[in-house]
């Protein structure tokens, strides 16, 4: 803008177009309001990035094209008009790639929600906070996969001192952190796994047919991707190969172990060994 007004001129009143000046008006305000829309609706993370880069790309084009309304620029530099039209087709590229992300990450969440439903159907098992499973269908939903001749994992997470974020923010945004995060956990997810909310402020993800390594991996990168919605997370995993040479725990077996092995993980997080 002080650009503008530094080399360019002012065009004549006769020469200013009111309509367009209207209209591109209105299509800043909005990708504005488009921006505005996507930090309150969307939680951190890669696909949330995405779509805010490509909606400020646009909001500038935008910008730009509305600045050109009003001044005559053929005394600016060439780089001034790189930077009136390429804005506008960056921003709809990164918007659209974002918008496609955000559909496979919808398409997997769509999938949880119809094993829930399922569920509520069902069961009445689904937890009216995170909308997820609770303890109790995660429980019958291990026992029929423990029935099938196949490895499970279970992977239980922990949100570090849930507590004081509570008292710290208000519960009403230690409810939203742990929407936030259920969303986030169910659409990391593969279509034949479970996540449910075990109680309060821990998790359970039960894995099937997958590897010990996997199980690992995806307990470590669910804890990351935690991290930008606001706090931190604790994970622990319990595997079984659910096999002949490996005899079988049942449900409330593994979730007991899974349950151990995560009060070990706090413990040693609480008290360190010297050294």
């Amino acid at each position: 803008m002080s650009l503008c007004l530094l080399q360019a001129q002012l065009k004549p009143s006769a020469d200013i177009d009111w309509l367009d000046i209207t209209t591109e008006g209105a299509l800043l305000l909005l990708g504005l309001s488009w921006l505005v829309l996507v930090l309150s609706a969307r939680p951190g993370g890669r696909v949330t990035q995405l779509l805010l880069i490509g909606l400020l790309g646009y909001s500038l084009g935008c910008y730009m094209d509305l600045l050109d309304e009003f001044f005559i620029n053929d005394s600016l530099p060439s780089w001034f008009n790189l930077m009136e039209k390429l804005p506008t087709p960056i921003g709809l590229v990164t918007l659209t790639f974002g918008l496609w992300l955000w559909r496979e990450e919808q398409t997997t969440i769509n999938e949880q929600l119809r094993t829930r439903e399922q569920f509520y159907r069902q069961h009445q098992l689904v937890d009216h906070l995170t909308q997820l499973c609770d303890a109790r269908a995660m429980r019958h939903q291990l026992e029929q996969h423990l029935a099938q001749p196949h490895a499970i994992a279970l992977i239980m997470i922990d949100l570090d001192n849930f507590t004081q974020i509570n008292h710290q923010r208000g519960f009403t945004q230690g409810d939203q952190l742990l929407t936030n995060v259920a969303q986030m956990l169910a659409s990391q997810l593969r279509s034949q796994d479970l996540v449910c909310r075990y109680a309060g402020d821990r998790f359970v993800i039960m894995l099937s047919q997958c590897s010990q390594v996997f199980a690992e991996a995806m307990a470590q990168e669910l804890v990351n991707a935690i991290t930008p919605l606001g706090c931190q997370a604790s994970q622990a995993i319990c595997f079984t190969a659910n096999n002949n040479a490996q005899p079988s725990l049942n449900a409330e077996q593994l979730i007991e172990q899974v349950n151990q092995n995560l009060e070990q993980v706090k413990q040693a997080q609480r008290w360190p060994k010297a050294g």
